[in-house]
């Protein structure tokens, strides 16, 4: 009798640390794939922000040039999403590629003359591996046509 009340406290003992185990594994899983989700929504954000303040900048400071042309870095991947950049009617989108959340933002209030036009990935751009994995993005501005393009 002695034998099986070992056998049966042994399994009860197994079972209990194997459900905790599983356990405080879920909740450090989900609590992991929360903070990835709202660090990769900031980073979109700050993208969108930092780009239209380039395309901000870009078009007040041309005021004798006609062409005049920006490159800025990105990072190639954050958390294995890549990003995509794109521009159309006085609107920035930025999206995650596998993850397939964007944001957008106005250019606020710039001319609405302006044509935006372009396109640009981290995934698909030649990249300079290194320590830093950067992608170039560039932002151009034709003045003659009134004409943004990223890419």
């Amino acid at each position: 009798m002695k034998s099986q009340t070992q056998v049966i406290q042994f399994i009860l003992f197994l079972i209990i640390s194997i459900s905790i185990f599983s356990l405080i594994s879920t909740y450090l899983f989900s609590f992991s794939q929360s903070s990835q989700d709202r660090l990769l929504s900031y980073f979109r954000e700050l993208v969108a922000s930092y780009s239209s303040s380039l395309i901000i900048n870009t078009y007040t400071n041309c005021k004798y040039c006609n062409y005049s042309k920006v490159l800025y870095g990105l990072p190639f991947q954050v958390f294995e999403n890549f990003h995509e950049i794109n521009a159309s009617n006085n609107v920035i989108y930025v999206r995650s590629v596998p993850l397939q959340k964007g944001f957008a933002t106005s250019m606020h209030n710039l001319n609405q003359t302006t044509q935006f036009i372009g396109f640009f990935s981290t995934g698909f751009t030649p990249s300079f591996y290194g320590l830093n994995k950067t992608s170039i993005a560039t932002i151009s501005f034709n003045k003659s046509e009134n004409k943004f393009k990223i890419g």
